[in-house]
């Protein structure tokens, strides 16, 4: 079954997610009779590039080493606006991967409403949105009676959300809570090393974990985003960021670590949403666990996640919470899923 895709954002993770779709097109034919076929892509560094036969993803790849963007790779390209691309293109799913924005959502909001408006199911890996209004997106989607998955938001492509929802699928979940920022995690593990947080700090935005201005990361802000999209995903809850009891790790010193590491202890950014009889309870904020807690041996910018239900008790799921590939498997992901409803 051929589905067409409208891509808006050819940034890292777009990069990603069409090298996927190119590396896996047989493995998608042969395991799941899916046929993606991208007609359009929309990028402001890049231009529009649109094909109802399907952009040839090779030279949009081959676009972002060229100034003339998709122009320059040969791709035919059309001066539209994306809000105008969205109502006109003839396409099943969008798949919204713009820079986030927490404090608006914009506008990846408004293109994702578009799309589910006119009855088209659609994929984010854009925290912004996802963090202020999954709720009013979801209902929207079911009024539609069209899709709206958000799996890479959280964990990247490790599958945290899907796992609540499927594998889990049943039980109570009373508590959700881990390390789900792999920057903080880098620098903690570096300073367990004896490295100070600035060296640490510097080595992870060497390595492209931090940004050159990495307060969303250190100061928690990219946890709480998380942990308002977990409430609403899993708890049906909307929270604010005031509504999270937020600390970063700037104030954590190479003595600290240090002193933890005596008391057989670990540094975490621990992110954490419960359902506490019925209210409500957020935080992200440091905190020392011990060596015998199953986040305690996560190292490096690894995430790692743990659920407590009511009668598996604790389930905790490990894995990447960023790269290039890792987040662009968790649309490849969410395309399964909306295929496998759609046929």
């Amino acid at each position: 079954m051929k589905v067409k895709l409208v891509m808006i954002g050819f940034g890292t993770v777009g990069q990603g997610f069409a090298e996927l779709l190119l590396r896996k097109k047989e493995q998608l034919q042969k395991h799941y009779q899916l046929e993606p076929s991208v007609v359009a892509i929309a990028d402001l560094k890049y231009g529009v590039a649109v094909s109802e036969q399907g952009v040839a993803l090779e030279q949009a790849l081959k676009a972002v080493s060229l100034e003339d963007g998709f122009a320059g790779a040969g791709l035919a390209v059309k001066n539209i606006t994306t809000e105008e691309l969205l109502k006109q293109m003839d396409y099943h799913v969008l798949v919204e991967l713009t820079p986030t924005n927490l404090q608006t959502g914009e506008p990846a909001l408004s293109f994702i409403r578009t799309a589910l408006e006119t009855g088209h199911h659609a994929i984010t890996t854009n925290k912004g949105p996802c963090a202020l209004y999954l709720s009013t997106l979801l209902q929207l989607a079911r009024e539609k009676q069209v899709q709206f998955r958000y799996e890479g938001t959280v964990l990247a492509g490790t599958p945290l959300l899907n796992l609540a929802e499927t594998g889990l699928a049943g039980l109570e979940i009373q508590k959700v809570e881990g390390i789900v920022n792999g920057t903080c995690n880098y620098i903690l593990t570096r300073m367990e090393e004896g490295m100070a947080y600035q060296e640490a700090l510097k080595k992870a935005q060497e390595l492209g974990y931090a940004e050159a201005n990495p307060e969303a990361d250190v100061e928690g802000w990219d946890a709480v985003a998380k942990v308002m999209i977990l409430s609403q995903a899993l708890f049906q809850h909307r929270i604010s960021k005031e509504d999270v009891d937020r600390q970063g790790i700037t104030d954590i010193s190479v003595a600290d670590v240090e002193e933890a590491k005596k008391q057989n202890e670990s540094w975490k950014l621990i992110a954490s949403v419960e359902n506490r009889n019925g209210r409500i309870m957020a935080s992200v904020k440091p905190q020392r666990i011990p060596n015998s807690h199953p986040l305690a041996g996560v190292k490096g910018a690894t995430n790692a996640v743990t659920l407590t239900t009511d009668y598996l008790q604790q389930v905790t799921i490990v894995g990447p919470g960023a790269g290039k590939h890792e987040t662009g498997y968790a649309v490849l992901n969410d395309l399964i899923a909306i295929h496998q409803k759609m046929a």
